[in-house]
């Protein structure tokens, strides 16, 4: 991985701010509500260039973890925006 402690930290504040199915993100008590899917998200986001993989495991944990409906736009917004951090990173421009 590259750039890991940046991309990690990066990962948590997409879900939190941008993916944020649960709507808290208004909430600073709630801060740390998606941190326990920042690894595997960081994994997919490390391994992949395609947001596929990456807005499926998020549609996937709103669906099976949270018991709520998927929002495909939403969960595809969010995996484009983390490969687009993870591209700026790597290029040097963030």
């Amino acid at each position: 991985m590259f750039g890991n402690d940046d991309l990690c930290r990066r990962v948590d504040e997409v879900l939190y701010y941008v993916w944020d199915p649960i709507g808290v993100s208004l909430e600073p008590i709630t801060r740390g509500e998606y941190r326990s899917y920042v690894p595997k998200v960081l994994q997919l986001v490390d391994a992949y260039d395609d947001i596929r993989p990456i807005s499926e495991h998020l549609a996937a944990i709103t669906s099976s973890d949270m018991g709520l409906p998927a929002d495909k736009d939403r969960c595809d917004r969010t995996a484009e925006l983390l490969l687009k951090h993870k591209e700026a990173i790597r290029e040097g421009l963030a």
